[in-house]
């Protein structure tokens, strides 16, 4: 944050200082992999630019730059920033332009401080929300593990990291419905209360019940990790559980691999009303009805950033 004394004129260096901030957020960013923090850049064109030695800072400079941190701010947040529109005519000033206020250069850098301090924010009414045609559907009976796996392409590495800087999830849900006996009626309750799960930039989110890991886009490996557990709610059926796991295919690729399990652990248990010992053998009754796992999106779209959305393809199915 560099802020101008009363007084002092606005020097080119000082407009480009605030205008490389702004592009920081809206336009290409940059990427580290040791600081997530540190990554930003939603990818988008800017109106401002930089402007060379000893150009004088006009209206129509700060205007550009007026737009592009309000871009940023309505994605963020859903509203413009605590900035005015500097007038032609007007003189710049540190804190106010001819008087008015929220016009002047410090006005613009604490402006700035805000979208570089949301940067991983997105207002819900600038995303579309939708179903990837990959979902998988088995109506045939089962028992033990059945695996859904998808991979997740972006046209680049940029792509991906402009998805998720912006606020994209890929997410994940699923049905089980028309199950018989209790075991199927146990796996439908649970997976109907886990609700929704979101992978993020930084961490995987549930809207339901289950545990979700700190683990998102920029925390994958080369190898699986688990980014989500929801176990079984009868204690007959507590083994069983609905668990996603993750990882790219290197650090700066442009591919995700995510393996959805449905593991039905449970080995079997007495029947209810027993006979007298000896009582015969446990029952391990299979899961039957119709399983769905779905796939959806949550992608960052609008006039203000528009992210496009990955290829999704099942490689395994139900």
């Amino acid at each position: 944050m560099a802020t101008v004394s009363v007084g002092q004129q606005i020097s080119a260096s000082q407009y480009n200082d605030l205008q490389s901030r702004v592009a920081n957020i809206l336009g290409t960013g940059s990427y580290s992999a040791s600081n997530i923090s540190a990554n930003s850049g939603y990818g988008q064109s800017l109106s401002s630019s930089q402007v060379s030695t000893g150009t004088t800072i006009l209206a129509s400079h700060m205007d550009a730059l007026r737009t592009d941190i309000n871009k940023c701010n309505n994605h963020q947040i859903g509203a413009d920033g605590n900035i005015g529109n500097i007038q032609v005519g007007q003189v710049i000033a540190a804190d106010t332009s001819s008087g008015d206020a929220n016009e002047g250069y410090n006005d613009y850098d604490a402006a700035i401080t805000v979208i570089t301090s949301n940067k991983f924010s997105i207002d819900a009414g600038n995303a579309a929300s939708g179903t990837f045609n990959a979902n998988s559907v088995r109506s045939t009976a089962w028992n033990g593990t059945i695996n859904h796996i998808i991979t997740v392409t972006f046209t680049s590495f940029d792509q991906r990291r402009y998805f998720f800087n912006a606020g994209g999830e890929i997410r994940f849900a699923a049905t089980l419905t028309g199950a018989s006996g209790s075991k199927g009626s146990d796996w439908s309750t649970m997976l109907s209360n886990m609700g929704t799960i979101g992978f993020k930039y930084n961490t995987t989110s549930v809207s339901g019940t289950g545990s979700a890991q700190a683990i998102g886009n920029y925390n994958l490996t080369t190898t699986n990790q688990t980014i989500f557990t929801k176990g079984g709610g009868a204690a007959v059926y507590a083994e069983n559980a609905y668990v996603i796991k993750a990882r790219h295919n290197n650090a700066s690729g442009a591919i995700l691999t995510f393996e959805i399990e449905f593991q039905d652990n449970d080995t079997g248990d007495r029947p209810p009303n027993p006979p007298t010992p000896p009582y015969g053998p446990l029952v391990d009754e299979n899961v039957d009805g119709t399983l769905t796992s779905i796939i959806q999106f949550f992608q960052p779209t609008g006039t203000n950033v528009s992210v496009s959305l990955p290829s999704v393809a099942t490689t395994s199915a139900l």
